[in-house]
């Protein structure tokens, strides 16, 4: 199979995208408007940038009609975010926090997630995740129709750093996925 994705005919490029990065991690982001409400919601357009020091990077598409999403203009507005990990008993809490909620409605309310304080930041974390990384902004770019978000992790907290433990779920073409076996290497 051969993709020209810069004339793509008869494909969808994130389709091709999707398929071949894989397994993709969830960030399951939360953040607080500027009138302060909490935001919580799923990107897996995500991933570690560097380690000294240790920043993140999360991709917020646009709307269709460019106006950013709740997640983006939050973050810009306030400068900090709380990236959850997603563990496979919120498989189906993080579907419906993905659902295109008005920026007046908290999910963590309208879903019946437990928040917790954070240690370094303003925004709330999930409290019952098994890990999460606490971020300030450090830069933004736009790219096309996207809004990239670095995030200096300041504070991390975690039940274990064993992925038996985590129990992580990603994104694999379209799909979540269970992170079940790791190959010895």
């Amino acid at each position: 199979m051969l993709f020209d994705m810069e004339n793509p005919e008869g494909f969808d490029p994130y389709h091709v995208l999707t398929n071949l990065v894989i397994p993709r991690p969830i960030a399951w982001v939360s953040s607080v408007s500027s009138e302060g409400i909490p935001n919580l919601a799923p990107f897996s357009f995500y991933n570690a940038v560097c380690d000294e020091p240790p920043v993140v990077i999360i991709s917020v598409s646009k709307r269709e009609d460019g106006r950013r999403k709740d997640t983006a203009r939050n973050i810009l507005e306030t400068k900090e975010f709380v990236i959850n990990f997603v563990s496979e008993e919120f498989l189906e809490l993080v579907k419906k926090s993905s659902e295109d909620y008005p920026p007046h409605i908290s999910e963590f309310e309208t879903l019946g997630i437990q928040k917790a304080r954070s240690y370094r930041v303003k925004v709330p974390r999930v409290a019952k995740a098994k890990a999460w990384l606490e971020c300030v902004l450090i830069k933004h770019e736009e790219l096309f129709n996207y809004d990239l978000i670095f995030g200096r992790v300041v504070f991390a907290g975690a039940e274990s750093l064993n992925y038996e433990v985590l129990k992580p779920l990603g994104r694999l073409s379209g799909r979540f996925c269970k992170i079940i076996e790791i190959a010895q290497g």
